[in-house]
């Protein structure tokens, strides 16, 4: 009889066990299917809002140097009102293309640039983002945006409605208003808000 019970404890000791590591594993199943039913539920909120409220684009190319460079991604905000000098992300006039370009001139204004300044309605407009580049061209004797004129672009005096002129901050390698016209309102996605790759620049832009 004492041999039967030394037996059964052993016996005893190893069903508590299996049940221990039995009950730990369906924890841990039943933990991992919540992880990753919160991961598809956030990402199909995230996919949702982006429809109507924020997209993620890649920069491609040099059109935005110095401001953003080739490879890096940003923040699109596509309820954001629209405003001069802001950076929007764009559908190409007559193009499958998309590109990053800021806004220069808006409905109903008169445009042209003399000397490499910009005038907006007979007003001269400081661009100081591309400052840096535009004064080593000058140093040089070169003019960094060669100027051009509203009517010589699009042939109308002023900016129609629902239209605006967009321009590359690296201008003299830049393609934009002066190749492919003036850009529709229903052709601007958003506006660009934030750098978020490389981690190492993450910021908002101007």
């Amino acid at each position: 009889m004492k041999s039967q019970k030394k037996n059964v404890r052993p016996a005893k000791r190893k069903h508590k066990k299996v049940n221990k590591q039995k009950k730990k594993l369906r924890k841990t199943k039943i933990l991992f299917f919540e992880i990753v039913l919160t991961l598809l539920v956030t990402i199909g909120i995230l996919s949702v809002l982006s429809l109507f409220t924020f997209s993620f684009a890649k920069v491609e190319g040099y059109s935005m140097s110095d401001t953003l460079d080739d490879g890096e991604v940003v923040v699109v905000n596509k309820l954001s009102k629209i405003k001069r000098f802001d950076l929007v992300y764009l559908k190409v006039p007559k193009s499958k293309d998309k590109s990053i370009r800021r806004i220069i001139g808006q409905p109903g204004e008169s445009l042209y640039y003399k000397n490499g300044q910009l005038f907006i309605d007979e007003q001269e407009k400081d661009e100081s983002f591309i400052d840096d580049y535009k004064n080593q061209f000058e140093q040089d004797g070169m003019l960094y945006t060669e100027d051009f004129t509203l009517k010589s672009l699009s042939g109308r005096p002023t900016i129609p409605k629902g239209k605006y002129l967009v321009l590359g901050d690296n201008r003299p390698y830049a393609t934009d208003s002066r190749y492919y016209q003036l850009v529709d309102e229903k052709e601007i996605i958003g506006k660009v808000e934030m750098r978020v790759l490389p981690l190492h620049k993450l910021q908002r832009v101007k």
